[in-house]
């Protein structure tokens, strides 16, 4: 009896989920409405916002040198940019595609942000943490709506 409890309840979650990505998807005045909603459009530009952080955050970190210009964070930067600018291209041409893109970004930005707060108490890498971070959520909202 349990069982078939715990399967109705799961049922009708998944009946409520689908409801409402078809409601959002039918309308999209809906989805602008909420504030943690995602469109492609708002995704791309989040993305093209990281893109353009993390290319001033690498001039910033080979200028300033030290733990900021080591190989690793360089490259961990340089793949952001790389994904992010991907990813955006993807969602601006509505690639079938896209769902990949923006779960393969969402995981680069992460791994972007936490190299950025381990350089320490720097405004500069913070800034660029919270960006990466921001693009994540959105990138990881983006490739689970499909």
């Amino acid at each position: 009896m349990k069982k078939i409890t715990a399967l109705i309840s799961l049922l009708a979650t998944i009946v409520a989920f689908t409801a409402v990505n078809v409601l959002l998807s039918a309308s999209p005045a809906v989805a602008q409405k909420s504030s943690t909603s995602v469109t492609m459009e708002s995704c791309e530009s989040t993305c093209r916002k990281c893109q353009k952080m993390c290319q001033d955050t690498l001039a910033y970190c080979k200028k300033k040198g030290g733990k900021h210009a080591e190989a690793k964070h360089i490259n961990t930067l340089k793949d952001c940019i790389l994904a992010c600018k991907t990813s955006a291209d993807f969602l601006s041409r509505k690639s079938t595609s896209h769902a990949k893109s923006c779960a393969f970004c969402a995981e680069i930005c992460n791994a972007c942000a936490a190299s950025c707060e381990a350089m320490g108490n720097d405004k500069k890498m913070k800034d660029c943490a919270a960006e990466c971070r921001d693009c994540a959520e959105s990138c990881k909202k983006m490739a689970q709506m499909t």
